[in-house]
């Protein structure tokens, strides 16, 4: 008999008798796995193996999988096997371990998804979208009366608060805002003079320019590049003080969350959306009227002649009224998100990015609501 760590084969007629001794428990588990790897070789030419276990010193549950799933692949090469010798505590716990592994020599099948799990997943979507629902509702709820309370005793609403914000969403974002407007308005215009230009109608690149702007572009692409710059950064405000327990704090010391935090976030967008707005489309305007210089060499009063043919009162008021409801919204979501904020710093960039596809999802929702409706109106 040769005796080594762990096993020792000794090689009968018929059979090979392994003697199993030692300390089967996970610190070994590499030494183990190892030793077994080379039995199936040594047991070539024996079509019996049996496992003699009355040597072992301790067993744990990772020695118990490896000695059970050594029979297994041995039975699976053709080995017959069998396990014997045991003291009643390993007897007992080995069958407890083995009881509690998946049946079968193979891993499980991947489920086919049924018609019940495609209900469950609905069910449970349903569910989460009711709770989602009544947590918006509660938080606007609050925040009107917030509003409510501020606009009574104006003394409670946070002025500094609002300037802040005000500056960091509104003036530090004008750069990229006039950028941007700027950008688009040559794009409209290059790709609306290809277009004319086969009707012989360039000189309306003026008109779908600035018609195209200040109704829809102007404010819609600003309102986008608020949420994803200033929403996305309330959201992440919130949610690492939420996440530090600053929030915490400042209940505990009686100060109400909403409104030192929440209405002066929504209140300075309210405010500077619309002027971002008039910003993009001045700018715009100026865009336009360097791209119908170079398209068409159009010069400065004939350009702004066919602006004024072309715009009524309505159309640079529809861009403006749609300002301050997409500014609530962008508002109101990043401050919910940041808001809700739990557990981890994986949930802070969670939140966040939900809170940038949630309110560009809404904006662009409200507006065709508002398309719609000055549709109908006829403005």
């Amino acid at each position: 008999m040769a005796s080594e760590q762990f096993i020792s084969l000794d090689r009968q007629i018929g059979q090979l008798v392994v003697h199993v001794f030692g300390d089967w428990v996970i610190e070994n588990a590499a030494e183990l796995k190892a030793r077994l790897a080379r039995l199936p070789a040594e047991a070539a030419g024996f079509p019996r193996i049996a496992f003699q276990c009355g040597g072992l010193r301790e067993l744990d549950t990772t020695g118990a999988w490896i000695l059970h799933k050594a029979t297994r692949d041995l039975e699976a090469a053709g080995f017959a096997t069998e396990l014997s010798g045991f003291r009643e505590v390993h007897a007992r716990f080995l069958e407890r371990v083995v009881a509690g592994l998946p049946t079968g020599t193979t891993p499980p099948a991947r489920v086919r998804e049924t018609l019940l799990g495609q209900l469950e997943k609905l069910g449970s979507w349903t569910v989460y979208g009711i709770q989602h629902t009544g947590e918006a509702a509660v938080f606007l709820l609050r925040l009107a009366e917030t509003l409510m309370l501020c606009l009574i005793l104006p003394f409670r609403l946070r002025f500094g608060a609002v300037v802040a914000n005000m500056y960091r969403a509104g003036v530090n974002a004008i750069p990229i805002v006039a950028l941007l407007a700027f950008l688009i308005s040559i794009v409209l215009a290059y790709q609306g003079a290809t277009q004319l230009a086969r009707f012989g109608a360039e000189i309306f690149t003026v008109n779908l320019t600035a018609v195209s702007l200040l109704r829809e572009m102007g404010v819609l692409l600003t309102a986008i590049l608020v949420a994803g710059r200033s929403g996305s950064a309330f959201a992440a405000e919130l949610g690492t003080m939420k996440l530090n327990e600053e929030i915490d704090a400042m209940e505990t010391m009686g100060m109400d969350p909403f409104e030192v935090l929440v209405l002066p976030r929504v209140a300075a967008l309210v405010i500077m959306l619309p002027l971002l707005t008039v910003l993009a489309d001045l700018v715009g305007l100026a865009g336009g009227a360097l791209s119908a210089y170079l398209l068409m060499g159009l010069t400065l009063d004939p350009y702004l002649s066919q602006v004024q043919s072309a715009l009524t009162p309505w159309t640079f008021w529809v861009g403006v009224i749609k300002a301050p409801v997409f500014a609530f919204l962008i508002g109101s979501v990043a401050t919910f998100w940041g808001l809700r904020v739990t557990g981890s710093a994986e949930s802070v960039g969670r939140s966040t990015t939900v809170s940038v596809v949630q309110a560009i999802f809404l904006v662009i929702a409200a507006d065709a609501v508002f398309s719609i409706l000055f549709t109908n109106l006829g403005i």
